[in-house]
Order: C-alpha cells, then sequence, then structure tokens
C-alpha cells in the first residue's frame, strides 16, 4: 500500500472530526489522511480510495485504527448524511430486533456504519458501527460492534464543518 499525502498537510495541520458523546468519555475521532494510491492514473475507483485515522473509546477501552476504508464520495456524503441528521432530516432507525444491527448509512469497505438512533432539538443520538479492523481490540468474533453517542446539533454540525475542511485537501481524482 502507498500512502500519499496531500502536499498541504504537512504544512497545515488541520481539525479532526470528533463525535463526543454528552457524558464526555465515549467518541469517535476520524480523519482522512493520505489517498491510499499514488497513481492517479489507476483505475479512478481505486484512485479515490482515502486511508482514515481512527479514534475510538467505549467505556474504558480505546482504540485506533488505520484503514482505506472510504472513498472520497463516500466522505463527503457522511457529512452530508450527518448535517441532515443534525437538523431532524434523517428516519430514526428501527429498534427492534435485526435491524438494530444495521447501519442507515453504509459503505463500500465494511468497517464504518452510521445510523440515526433519535432526534430532539436539544441531542441527538448517532449509532456508529465500527467493524472488521476498526473494531476494538477486544472485539475477537465478528459479532456487531457499535457505540451510540448523544451529540447536540450543534456540536455534530462543527463537527462535520472540519471534516469538510478536511476533505477539501482531498479532491476527486480520475
Amino acid at each position: 500500500m502507498v500512502l500519499v499525502r496531500s502536499p498541504k498537510r504537512a504544512a497545515i495541520r488541520l481539525l479532526t472530526m470528533e463525535l463526543w458523546d454528552a457524558g464526555g468519555t465515549n467518541y469517535l475521532s476520524i480523519e482522512p489522511m493520505a489517498y491510499q494510491f499514488e497513481d492517479v492514473r489507476v483505475d479512478p475507483y481505486d484512485a479515490n480510495w482515502l486511508l482514515i485515522d481512527g479514534r475510538a473509546r467505549w467505556g474504558a477501552e480505546e482504540w485506533n485504527f488505520l484503514e482505506p476504508c472510504l472513498l472520497v464520495d463516500e466522505a463527503r456524503n457522511l457529512g452530508t448524511w450527518l448535517l441532515r441528521a443534525a437538523r431532524g432530516l434523517v428516519e430514526p432507525m428501527e429498534l427492534s430486533g435485526q435491524s438494530e444491527l444495521l447501519p442507515t448509512l453504509n459503505f463500500v469497505e465494511p468497517n464504518l456504519g452510521f445510523s440515526l438512533v433519535s432526534f430532539e432539538p436539544s441531542a441527538i443520538v448517532i449509532r456508529v458501527f465500527l467493524w472488521l479492523e476498526s473494531q476494538p481490540p477486544s472485539v475477537t468474533s465478528e459479532r456487531e460492534f457499535f457505540l451510540d453517542l448523544t451529540i447536540s446539533p450543534s456540536d455534530l454540525t462543527r463537527a462535520v464543518a472540519a471534516w469538510e475542511q478536511e476533505l477539501a485537501e482531498f479532491p476527486l481524482r480520475g
């Protein structure tokens, strides 16, 4: 795997999208670090994989991952989806049976997924699914892992602004 870091990122450290639970201890932080492949002449699909640096804490466990788990357009769609969730424009997930283990928003690589659990004007609950290389080290099977984060809509909007600023360094290639 060849990592291609944006030239501007070496000089400027941008904000990371951090989704902190209202309780102040649990969180997910993700940041696009580089394109996975240097050569933009490869297939346009392969030219647009982003290496995502993720950090998370749930309870006493804290971990990180560094994986090419989002395409550029998927990363942009994540920001749009989170903004819609912050405005109450995303339908909350069904919280019964198997459907509570299926994200509303998922991606080609099954490392991340997102759902809206509930919306109130003062606080929303986002369910973040973390699988495979993104899940905590204590999860040794393929069982489903997710964390529910209660976030104010204004905090979520600020986190998305940081995400979009970071993504500006990684235009769609090919």
